[in-house]
């Protein structure tokens, strides 16, 4: 089997690679790139059977690579990230993953079982099951209302839905989310992290405490910011500064 990792941070690529002749010593490691355009290069010249790919990188993203590379790319991507805010059930199934940082070896392993050892190439005009093809598809296609934000646990992840988050509240280094269930939870994330995870333009900072779903606006109260009325009844203060792009993407909707 051979590999190409692709991770802008050098020691995220090493310690990968490390792990990765752990759980398969004859895997092949053609590349080690830190960017997209070193990624393109390296594939001009070399086909894994697999691409370990980071998502968020300077200059260009993860998704983006894919896209540049067109819907022929014969090999298999695995996501390795630290955020976690892309739908991870578009990309599971069939051989691709997303592992996030730190990867575990055993969740690793587990992967790479599920690789084939070799990928045949392509016939032109014949899409492969589970190529680049399907994943670009599945990115395309996937809903707001079907991604979720995965919360890690003592017991494992939770994936929250975010139609059902209607907003969240700072608190320091923690934040509340707010459900429309009128369940709430605590979680160990700041509020921009938070908003990195969820990745979604229905999510908006109203202010540097609050991050409100616009879905759940029914009434925009004026004011020097204002005042956003969610669907549960909650008013949410309004920076001032916040106030001309929040009536930009209320417009909009």
């Amino acid at each position: 089997m051979t590999a190409i990792l692709v991770d802008d941070e050098k020691s995220a690529l090493t310690l990968l690679r490390h792990k990765l002749r752990r759980c398969n010593p004859d895997i092949e490691i053609l590349a080690e790139c830190e960017s997209v355009a070193s990624a393109l290069e390296a594939l001009e010249s070399q086909q894994p059977d697999v691409l370990f790919l980071d998502v968020e990188m300077p200059g260009a993203t993860g998704f983006e690579l894919l896209n540049r590379l067109g819907d022929d790319a014969p090999f298999k991507v695995i996501f390795t990230t630290a955020h976690s805010e892309y739908a991870i059930e578009a990309l599971r199934g069939g051989a691709f993953d997303y592992l996030l940082k730190p990867v575990q070896e055993d969740e690793l392993a587990r992967a790479l079982e599920r690789l084939p050892a070799k990928i045949t190439p392509p016939v032109p005009a014949a899409p492969v099951d589970g190529g680049i093809a399907s994943l670009l598809k599945s990115l395309q296609t996937l809903s707001e209302k079907d991604k979720k934000l995965p919360l890690p646990t003592s017991e494992g992840v939770l994936f929250l839905p975010l139609s059902d988050i209607v907003r969240v509240e700072a608190a320091g280094s923690y934040s509340t989310i707010f459900m429309q269930s009128r369940q709430k939870m605590v979680v160990s994330k700041n509020l921009t992290e938070l908003e990195e995870m969820m990745g979604s333009p229905d999510f908006f900072k109203v202010h540097k405490s609050h991050l409100v779903n616009l879905r759940y606006v029914t009434k925009y109260i004026r004011g020097e910011g204002g005042v956003v009325v969610l669907a549960d009844g909650t008013e949410v203060d309004v920076a001032r500064r916040k106030k001309e792009e929040l009536m930009a993407r209320l417009a909009i909707r």
